[in-house]
């Protein structure tokens, strides 16, 4: 079986006022969800298209506003890293989180058990130079993938098809000086699904979903959000024709907390954010109730050959 995360920050269920996601055209999503449903405090289970939104809460049981480092730390190690705080830790694991994620990390828990992963991003060329020289900082994805011993990809996985960059068209990957072409999300797409059936599981990470909520700009948050959905598409043109005798397909799309569906702030939100789930078969997803349930549900996938 094939299962791919498709992890997109900042991504909330919130109401219809000042929300980009209600606002945007979204033909791919509202096929999967019977309308144009991504909004609001509601579950969906359209069993036409073997498609089910769970509403999940991020908050941890924590109080305050849930942070990037601990809602992500929990997200791909199912542990409640928040609670183990104490508080909500914002953007890069501490060293606390950092421990969590080398014992738990959905990567190590699968490879250990002899599944195949990927962490599709492209890495710039001189990721590690950066990375030792100070100027970045490792996220709790990059970590999650190391603790996996999963290689991170690079230019020249891209060029072949085996890779997708975290913006989808590439566009900031060349502003920063790699030689690359522009791609449309769709194609980018279709990579991803190409990518994903050569593997049992596999991450893309989207943030500038996150990034654009922040800045509270209403027209590129609502072009962020079709990228999306016509990335999304791509994905589906690839996977949903497949026999499921052949080839067992699903996803999740999911997020660690709210950002871009309410640009009345531009902070991030209390509201609860999409556990969106496709399989090409008729799948039985465990119960989700909260962000730290994912990991979990996905290894009960994967180990237990859950039907």
């Amino acid at each position: 079986m094939h299962l791919t995360m498709v992890f997109i920050d900042g991504l909330g269920l919130g109401t219809q006022d000042s929300n980009p996601v209600v606002l945007a055209s979204t033909p791919n999503i509202d096929r999967l969800l019977g309308g144009h449903f991504l909004w609001g405090d509601r579950e969906i289970k359209n069993q036409e298209q073997n498609t089910t939104l769970y509403t999940l809460d991020a908050t941890l049981g924590t109080p305050g506003i849930p942070q990037s480092a601990t809602g992500q730390t929990a997200l791909w190690t199912g542990v409640n890293a928040s609670k183990i705080l104490g508080y909500h830790h914002n953007a890069y694991p501490n060293d606390k989180l950092t421990g969590i994620i080398y014992e738990f990390s959905i990567f190590k828990q699968l490879t250990r058990a002899g599944k195949k992963a990927a962490f599709v991003n492209a890495f710039t060329t001189n990721y590690e130079e950066q990375v030792t020289a100070g100027k970045k900082r490792l996220s709790a994805s990059t970590l999650c993938a190391l603790a996996g011993e999963i290689r991170l990809k690079r230019k020249e996985d891209l060029l072949a098809g085996k890779a997708v960059y975290q913006d989808i068209t590439n566009e900031i990957y060349r502003k920063r000086g790699e030689d690359v072409p522009l791609v449309k999300p769709f194609t980018a797409g279709e990579n991803l699904a190409r990518i994903s059936l050569e593997y049992d599981f596999t991450l893309f990470e989207y943030f500038q979903s996150d990034i654009r909520g922040h800045k509270r700009d209403l027209e590129a948050a609502v072009r962020i959000i079709e990228t999306l959905d016509e990335f999304l598409g791509g994905y589906l043109s690839v996977v949903d024709p497949l026999s499921p005798t052949e080839n067992k397909v699903a996803f999740i799309l999911t997020s660690d907390h709210g950002n871009i569906e309410d640009l009345s702030t531009s902070l991030h939100t209390l509201n609860k954010v999409p556990a969106l789930c496709w399989s090409n078969f008729e799948l039985e997803w465990p119960e989700l109730k909260g962000i730290e349930d994912i990991t979990p549900a996905i290894l009960e996938i994967l180990l237990y050959d859950r039907k």
